[in-house]
């Protein structure tokens, strides 16, 4: 939702990170989890695909992906249900017994097994074929663990080595609810996908491709995994997203609020598939959201962050109309670009994202509303005020707002809401794909 924002843009998803939170549902209502996630965090860079990048490397890098699990651990124990085996190399070294534990522990530069010294890294893996492997205070995980010194720090690092659409059975889950209807979760699959090839070995200093959290796309193993993912990610196996040929940076948000936003509105850079569209997620939860406060926590929170005016009597901004807008205090979503708070002691030009993170805004798609009554419609056509808003010591104030996240590429709710009032259409994930990442077609690499 990167959840330290962005190397994307040779392959892939996700957003949202930048990052940052999950889009969790009941079967019934689509209810969220307290904190869906929020793809992007930070501000991200996007990952340049190299000039002779070829289908045949696009292949060989889905082959198999290295997660960081473990970093700057003095020691980890795993057991595995089948028995487990510890490999050097190719070569198998010691064999464990179902579920009895197996202790890996840094000694000086060296790692120890059982307290059995080995000079390389290690691989444990089951002694069955389909077996798994579990951290004793962690999750259990297909394909192998592999144990070595952490690159350039202190301590022990594990990385899970498996194929790309075991990592995906994993990855899914954590980013979409399982309950959600099938097309929805295809869209997520293929996105997430394209995603992890994209990104591959962006860790490569660190010993893995990618982490299991935020800062790449949230991965638990066999316990993030339930029936509903599997089938997904099997029935678009080898699917990617790309654009003129190459694979995107397929970016998500928890909701858009109506509109997505255009890239260069967000982060800076022109992405030419990141382009505003409508979102119909205004059936989900989290669509609509509200803060009331007063002109004078306003201002005090205003000064906290070094933007104080004295007491604020205006604010200068375009209001909140129907989308697509044009104005240019604002992107064509709608969301906030910048804005001008005027006080008794000056002026201050604040810009959206400011805004949003000194009061703890959902997204920056937001306006403001004084009075009594509901806050006006922004897609209804009617603008409620002026550009310069007028505040009024004593009076609340009411910001309000529409979707979670940064807005950019997918909106999980709104390819939810899509797929639900499409119910009957096969394979309708793909027209979700190219509705939100403009231009782009649905690719399949093996």
């Amino acid at each position: 939702m990167y959840k330290k924002k962005i190397a994307r843009l040779a392959l892939c998803t996700a957003l949202c990170a930048l990052v940052t939170t999950s889009v969790f549902a009941s079967p019934t209502k689509a209810k969220a989890k307290s904190h869906p996630r929020q793809p992007v965090k930070a501000v991200r860079q996007t990952a340049k695909a190299p000039a002779g990048y070829t289908h045949k490397q696009a292949v060989h890098d889905s082959a198999t992906l290295r997660i960081g699990i473990r970093e700057g651990r003095g020691s980890v124990a795993v057991t595995g249900p089948q028995g487990l085996g510890v490999y050097r190399g190719d070569m198998l070294w010691k064999k464990a017994a179902a579920n009895v534990p197996v202790t890996i522990a840094l000694s000086g530069t060296n790692l120890t097994v059982n307290g059995d010294i080995s000079t390389v890294p290690v691989q444990v893996r089951s002694l069955v074929h389909g077996g798994s492997v579990k951290i004793t205070d962690g999750y259990a995980y297909r394909g192998a663990l592999e144990m070595m010194k952490s690159p350039g720090r202190w301590g022990l690092t594990v990385v899970n080595v498996l194929p790309v659409e075991q990592y995906l059975y994993g990855v899914v889950g954590k980013e979409m609810s399982p309950s959600w209807s099938e097309e929805a979760l295809k869209a997520q699959a293929v996105a997430a996908r394209t995603y992890a090839i994209a990104h591959k070995s962006r860790f490569s200093q660190r010993g893995f491709d990618l982490t299991d959290d935020t800062s790449s796309q949230v991965y638990a193993g066999i316990n993030g995994e339930s029936p509903s993912i599997i089938k997904a990610v099997n029935a678009t196996k080898g699917e990617i997203i790309t654009y003129q040929g190459r694979p995107i940076d397929a970016f998500f948000c928890s909701t858009a609020g109506g509109w997505t936003e255009n890239s260069e509105n967000v982060w800076g850079s022109h992405i030419p598939y990141l382009r505003g569209v409508s979102d119909a997620s205004d059936e989900m939860p989290g669509y609509r959201w509200a803060v009331t406060t007063t002109p004078e926590q306003m201002a005090a929170k205003l000064s906290a962050a070094g933007k104080g005016v004295g007491r604020i009597q205006a604010i200068e901004l375009s209001p909140l109309a129907k989308r697509p807008m044009t104005t240019a205090d604002r992107g064509v979503s709608g969301r906030v670009q910048s804005m001008v708070v005027k006080g008794t002691k000056g002026s201050v030009t604040v810009k959206g994202s400011a805004f949003q993170s000194i009061f703890g805004l959902r997204s920056t798609l937001f306006d403001f509303y004084s009075g009594r009554g509901t806050a006006p419609d922004p897609d209804s056509g009617a603008v409620a005020r002026k550009a310069d808003f007028k505040v009024k010591a004593g009076q609340p104030v009411t910001i309000y707002g529409f979707g979670w996240g940064h807005g950019l590429g997918m909106s999980q709710y709104g390819a939810y809401q899509m797929a639900r009032s499409h119910a009957s259409e096969k394979d309708y994930y793909r027209n979700i794909l190219t509705h939100y990442y403009t231009g782009t077609k649905i690719e399949k690499l093996y």
